[in-house]
Order: structure tokens, then sequence, then C-alpha cells
């Protein structure tokens, strides 16, 4: 539970607290500290360092009782070392109170690159309320400032990102050459590329369908949709790999059994059409008048462009899956699968030529 959320309250005198360290330039706003005295609103409690009693966050409010003619005020004793705290004390002032200012903002970034320069742009972002890009440009500049280290050969450290996970300092380089690899070797595997570029075989996977989105399909008009990927394809290895490492998965991390007994877990990937073929069948069928003016017909194609939009946002969702649910959901996903190639099946066998929609037996 963080202090934030503690229930425990101090009342203590006003005068025995210390000034922020506050991340912002200019310092106190008299005219929003009066604004806040005239308002008439009961204060939030202020952070106050427990070891020091300085301000952590709250300084207006602290200013305004003082205009109020206070003598005792409530907080919330915090602990954690100066450098902590300050980042402590930019983050409170950017989710409430008075905004800082863009300029404040920079300069704590830059104060955080000191006393913190194994976090990742984003993280530092997420703290201060700027880009991760402009945040890389604070980091750039204050390298070029710095005298060259004793050994400039050694590799970039480590950074730590928002979600804790320690990553490659030079990972936009190494972005960079699994997307010149992957345009380069258009039929090397993800696992290939991977390791040679020194990236995640899903950051792999994902540059690939990025290039692949930005590449027109070579399929000429009117083609039909395109064959299952054939072992040696590097389309079949791909998915075929990302399908080992998520049964990897399943296996070190078992989920609930299945009624129906253990899923198959043995799947063949197969790399799925471009999306091209997919819009122009929707529009096939879209101006086909028995399903655009029939009742099922609409039903028919609303049902299919939520599936689509629902593999688009399932990508995204499968990513963040802890691995000790990867077993469980293993099992629906290879069942929804394997429902979904019954249903291709019957539809490769419906006799278009006698009759709507109707099955062959």
């Amino acid at each position: 539970m963080s202090d934030e959320q503690q229930p425990t309250l101090h009342i203590v005198p006003v005068a025995s607290l210390l000034p922020a360290d506050s991340p912002r330039l200019e310092g106190l706003n008299e005219d929003h500290a009066r604004a806040l005295a005239e308002s008439g609103i009961e204060f939030e409690p202020l952070l106050v360092h427990r070891d020091t009693g300085r301000v952590v966050d709250g300084m207006h409010r602290l200013r305004a009782a003082i205009l109020r003619g206070q003598q005792h005020i409530t907080v919330r004793h915090v602990d954690g070392a100066s450098a902590d705290l300050f980042i402590r004390a930019v983050q409170a002032n950017i989710r409430h109170g008075l905004p800082l200012t863009l300029g404040d903002r920079k300069a704590a970034a830059l104060r955080i690159l000191a006393t913190h320069p194994h976090w990742s742009d984003r993280a530092i972002a997420a703290v201060t309320g700027v880009s991760p890009k402009t945040v890389g440009v604070v980091r750039g500049r204050r390298s070029t400032e710095e005298s060259p280290q004793s050994n400039p050969a050694s590799p970039p450290v480590p950074r730590v990102g928002r979600d804790g996970r320690t990553r490659p300092a030079d990972m936009p380089e190494r972005r960079e050459k699994a997307r010149s690899l992957l345009a380069a070797r258009p039929r090397a595997t993800l696992r290939e590329v991977a390791q040679e570029a020194g990236v995640s075989v899903s950051t792999a996977h994902r540059l690939r369908q990025e290039l692949r989105s930005r590449t027109p399909a070579s399929a000429p008009a009117g083609a039909g949709p395109r064959e299952p990927a054939a072992p040696g394809d590097p389309a079949h290895e791909d998915a075929a790999y990302l399908a080992s490492l998520m049964v990897a998965a399943a296996r070190r991390h078992p989920g609930p059994a299945s009624p129906d007994g253990p899923a198959d877990l043995s799947v063949q990937g197969a790399a799925p059409g471009p999306a091209r073929l997919r819009v122009r069948a929707l529009d096939v069928l879209s101006n086909d008048p028995s399903i655009r003016f029939t009742d099922s017909g609409r039903a028919l194609l609303r049902w299919l462009n939520g599936q689509a939009q629902g593999l688009a946002a399932g990508e995204q969702l499968l990513a963040a899956v802890p691995p000790h649910c990867a077993g469980a959901l293993t099992e629906v996903v290879c069942h929804y699968a394997r429902e979904w190639e019954r249903l291709a099946a019957v539809l490769q066998q419906t006799d278009t030529a006698n009759g709507a929609w109707r099955t062959v037996r």
C-alpha cells in the first residue's frame, strides 16, 4: 500500500514544516495560493518527509493555510531518499494542483536523468508528463555536455522501463537492424531475425507486421484466398515458432483442466491471409443483394466485422497475459481455432450452384 493510501494522518504545527524541493522553476505562485485560501474548501493532507519535515507536495496548500491564519495543518508522512522524494513531488504535481509548465517538466526530466540514468525514456516521460521523444532529446543533450567516459567503447547501461523490466539501452538501434534484416531477407524466420538483431521474437513479429502493412499486397486483382503456408515457408515457420512459445509457456504453467479433456497443444502454424484480401471479400459480401438486403445477411456482416476488430484487439491483449495464465489461454485459443477450421471446411463443401448456402451432404 502506498503512502497516499495509508489512513494514518498527523496534525502538525505549520511553523514546523520546511519548504519543498519544488520542481517549479518560478517557485510559489502567490495568486494561486491566495485563490485557494479564499475558496473555503478543505485541503487534502500535505505530503511531508517524516525525518526532515520538508514538504514533498502541497506548498500552495501550506501557503493558503498560512493566509487563512491556521496554526496547524494535516499531513501524511512519507519516507525515502531526496532523489526519490523529488520524483514523488513531480508525480504529485503532474496529477493535480497547479500544472507544471513545459519548462518545469523538462527541467525535472533533466534532473531525474542525473539521478536515475538507468531509467528508460518512457519511464521518465510517465513521471514528468512529457513525451518519450522529449526525454530522449534531453538525454542526448545531457550526454554531449558531459565529459567523455573513460571507456567510451563500453556497452550502454541497460535501462529500467515503466514495468520494472530491464532492457538494453540501444533498443532503437536493435529494432532498426531488425527492420533492415526483415526488408533484406523477407524469407528469414522470426527466430533468425530476433537472434541476429538482439530483439525478442514478439518484437520481430510486430516489426514484420508493420512492414507488411506498409507494403501493398502483390496478389493480382480478383485472386482467390491465399493458400495456407507450407512447411519451409517463413510464414509457416514464424507461426509455428510463436505457437511453440505459447505451448512451452502453457506446459510450464499448466492451467485448469478442460472438461472435454486436455487440449491438443501440437499447433500447426499457418500464416493469415493479407488484410487486403479479407477487405475485398467483405466488399463482395456487402455488395451482394442477397446479403445486403436481408436481415440475416446484414447480421452476418456485422458479425464478421466484429470478428476482425476482435482479432486486432486480441493481439494487444495477448501481449499483457501473465505467464501463469498461458495454459488456460492456450486451451481457449486452440478450441476457437479448431472451430473456425471446422466451419471453413464446411463452407468449402457448400454447393453454391444449387441453393443458397446449402451444404453438400
